[in-house]
């Protein structure tokens, strides 16, 4: 299922079928967004600090990403998930997945991570639109993305061109607030 993900722009994905293989899916999605985003020196700790995935409650993942994140690295950083319950604890993240379950939380989830670099994806409709950087749905049962560039280049996130390929390109919906 991985190389699936890494070769298709899309991945099959029976929502109403099986949900966990459809986070089983997007696990594999995010790992692979780790490897097509540069973040900034200064989003990191240290040197020698991981790329810290943060699942913000709830987390619809079980051990998936668990499971996949383990043992691997991305240029030399280790990879570490975090299920984190407060908004504070989100500032050390690299990467933010928002289930749908906190998507009314956007706003403050959003304003605490204003000034970091931090990757915030999320499921819900409008999702990248209200200022999410990447936003998960799915279209004829296959799970696709779209990446929200105003988001990214807030957050001073370079995006490769290989993953901006096979997303769906958009915009803040409302560009003169820019959450």
């Amino acid at each position: 299922m991985l190389a699936a993900v890494l070769v298709s722009p899309c991945a099959p994905a029976r929502a109403q079928a099986s949900p966990s293989a459809e986070y089983q899916v997007k696990a594999a999605f995010l790992l692979n967004f780790a490897r097509f985003i540069e973040w900034p020196a200064d989003a990191y700790a240290g040197a020698n600090a991981p790329i810290t995935f943060c699942l913000f409650r709830p987390d619809p993942f079980g051990s998936a990403l668990d499971e996949m994140t383990q043992g691997k690295s991305i240029d030399n950083r280790s990879l570490v998930v975090r299920h984190v319950q407060e908004l504070p604890d989100l500032k050390s993240c690299q990467m933010v997945f928002v289930g749908d379950g906190a998507e009314k939380q956007l706003p403050e989830i959003l304003g605490s991570l204003k000034g970091s670099s931090a990757l915030v994806v999320g499921e819900s409709d409008g999702f990248a639109e209200r200022g999410g950087g990447i936003q998960f749905y799915l279209q004829n049962s296959e799970v696709r993305f779209s990446v929200n560039v105003d988001a990214t280049k807030r957050a001073r996130l370079a995006v490769s061109s290989k993953l901006l390929a096979f997303a769906r390109i958009v915009h803040d919906a409302n560009p003169q607030k820019g959450i």
